[in-house]
């Protein structure tokens, strides 16, 4: 065995023992992308660790279930991934990782237009994970580039095929396009579940008439331009029928959905007037109805008033007819006579006449309270006046006197302003 053999025999024992990979084809096939540099591949594989035997134990399951049927030369279909790849990454969470991912992904395209020039198919900038989802969306094939930088068909295969504005055309019309680095944690794992041995890796991912993801077909090894044209064709034209039938049923499914949510919409619209006819009807009878309590109460409280009136009324002319009586047995005596006495006559609103003498020392309230006592006047609160001159007598603490009401006097009775 050469000194080289025996060299990349010790690489290879102390990648596996730092690694822990047990799988001799991966450790080989990671130290080639790597130029078999050590450290470099060692970095790369430790980053990636977790999720590469995470997709290992994944793939080998699957595997099993195939009964180990597996087309592994060069240039040929990939198959019995179907469903594979929609549970590694078409469900969870987006987390730090992801978001890291992303980031990978757009440094390495950055990185890539910067070696080697923006001429090539416009690439997703996101996860491989949101690129299958792009092209599940958009029912359209995905085509994965992985790009071993260290690989020997690597420059060529850029120079004479990826590179160049016809394919660029060709798959940006057909295709999405996703692309990265095998120095990258992301792609170097996208390697290991497609189990991809020979590169330049161009492999097809489509979706199943089920929604599930599998790989239609991979090609590994330098290819030309038109070699790799005839071959996207042919996958168009074989497995192309089978989008569009599922992109039809999709759109059949969307107007469904649609139609449904129309009428969904449309009941819900009619269920709601419905309910708020049946409020606006429910508040019109209660308003109704309060309205009804509400006259209700008026009556009853105007009927109580009005009662209450009358009972304060009866009491009043009750109360009244007594002061009248008391102020009538105030003038039952005979009247004064003589020197110190006025005649004082006063004509009533209905036209007739009283007439009485008092004293010049009696007060003006004596006068007030002779008509209280012998006049019916219709007004409640009255004062007593003389036409000429127009002199009213509202100040009953005068005598009649001071009053110049002597010695006689017509007065006028009228209602207090």
């Amino acid at each position: 065995m050469s000194a080289m053999g025996l060299d990349r025999n010790r690489m290879i024992s102390s990648f596996q023992e730092i690694t822990g990979w047990q799988n001799v084809e991966q450790c080989v096939n990671c130290l080639e992308v790597h130029g078999w540099d050590l450290d470099h591949a060692v970095q790369t594989a430790l980053a990636a660790h977790e999720d590469e035997r995470d997709s290992t134990q994944r793939v080998e399951t699957a595997t099993e279930r195939r009964g180990g049927e597996e087309v592994g030369s060069r240039g040929q279909a990939r198959r019995g991934l179907l469903g594979f790849l929609s549970s590694v990454f078409g469900t969870g969470n987006r987390n730090v990782a992801e978001r890291r991912i992303e980031t990978e992904a757009q440094k390495f395209i950055d990185r890539f237009n910067l070696e080697h020039g923006d001429v090539h198919p416009t690439a997703q900038t996101g996860s491989f994970r949101e690129a299958v989802d792009a092209a599940k969306r958009e029912f359209k094939f995905l085509v994965v580039y992985l790009h071993a930088p260290y690989h020997q068909d690597t420059p060529e295969f850029l120079r004479d095929t990826l590179c160049t504005q016809v394919l660029k055309d060709f798959m940006d019309d057909n295709f999405l396009f996703w692309m990265g680095s095998l120095v990258d944690s992301e792609a170097f794992n996208v390697s290991m579940l497609l189990r991809a041995s020979g590169f330049p890796y161009v492999a097809v991912i489509t979706t199943t008439i089920d929604n599930q993801t599998t790989v239609c077909d991979a090609h590994e090894g330098l290819v030309s331009r038109e070699a790799l044209m005839n071959w996207l064709m042919n996958i168009m034209e074989t497995q192309g029928p089978q989008l569009v039938a599922q992109r039809a049923e999709a759109e059949e499914r969307a107007m469904d959905r649609r139609i449904r949510e129309e009428q969904d919409l449309a009941f819900q619209q009619s269920l709601l007037e419905d309910q708020l006819r049946e409020r606006e009807a429910e508040e019109q009878r209660k308003r109704e109805e309060e309205e009804r309590e509400r006259a209700l109460r008026e009556q009853q409280q105007a009927e109580a008033a009005a009662r209450r009136a009358e009972e304060e009324a009866a009491r009043n002319e009750v109360e009244r007819l007594r002061r009248k009586e008391e102020k009538k047995e105030l003038f039952m005596g005979p009247e004064p006579t003589g020197e110190g006495t006025s005649l004082i006559a006063i004509k009533l609103p209905d036209g007739s006449r009283l007439q009485r003498r008092f004293c010049y020392t009696d007060k003006v309230q004596a006068i007030y309270d002779f008509l209280d006592a012998f006049a019916d006047i219709e007004f409640d609160h009255f004062d007593v006046a003389t036409n000429m001159p127009k002199v009213i007598y509202s100040d009953r603490s005068l005598s009649i006197e001071d009053a110049g009401l002597k010695p006689q006097a017509l007065l006028f009775v009228q209602e207090s302003l």
